[in-house]
């Protein structure tokens, strides 16, 4: 009777350790450090009573082969961290969240944005018909038809009528 007992209670501990691994697999935080040189970051986890910083954990890139990307985090942002195992010792952060405190670049449904570092902005739109460089008061936006480039109340279009400067056209020798 004592070794039914016992084997009773081993399964519950097991049963209590697979449970916790698997809430444990994918939970989300905030980034508070970065080490860009090595590919880590460390997140304040928003679960639990008790607030928990992780140690160096790596996120994931969208290409790491012969096509490469370079997105750090930021510190403040919202990620989601995945672990196979539930424990942190295997994690990535896999994706990040929009949150209040960093919303949406934009709200267009026809729209790729990658805004980063400052102002400079690239937005991707009209179903990839339109590019648009933004930096500060400054921008270059391409078209299937035109070029135009503008600069703090300056434009100057390129299209095939030749260069325009803010509606009046150059004339080119």
């Amino acid at each position: 009777m004592a070794e039914l007992a016992h084997i009773i209670d081993d399964l519950r501990r097991r049963i209590s350790e697979l449970e916790r691994r698997i809430r444990s697999q994918s939970r989300t935080g905030v980034v508070t450090e970065v080490n860009a040189a090595e590919g880590l970051a460390r997140v304040r986890l928003l679960d639990g009573e008790i607030p928990f910083v992780t140690g160096w954990i790596p996120w994931e890139e969208p290409a790491a082969g012969a096509n490469r990307t370079h997105l750090p985090p930021s510190v403040g942002q919202q990620v989601r961290i995945n672990s196979e195992s539930g424990d942190l010792y295997d994690a990535s952060i896999q994706a990040s969240l929009n949150s209040d405190a960093i919303g949406r670049p934009s709200g267009a449904g026809d729209a790729y944005v990658l805004s980063s570092v400052g102002p400079c902005t690239i937005t991707v739109s009209d179903g990839g018909g339109t590019c648009r460089i933004t930096v500060g008061g400054s921008s270059i936006t391409l078209t299937g038809s035109a070029i135009t480039l503008a600069s703090n109340g300056s434009t100057l279009v390129l299209d095939a009528g030749g260069i325009q400067e803010a509606g009046a056209k150059i004339e080119m020798n």
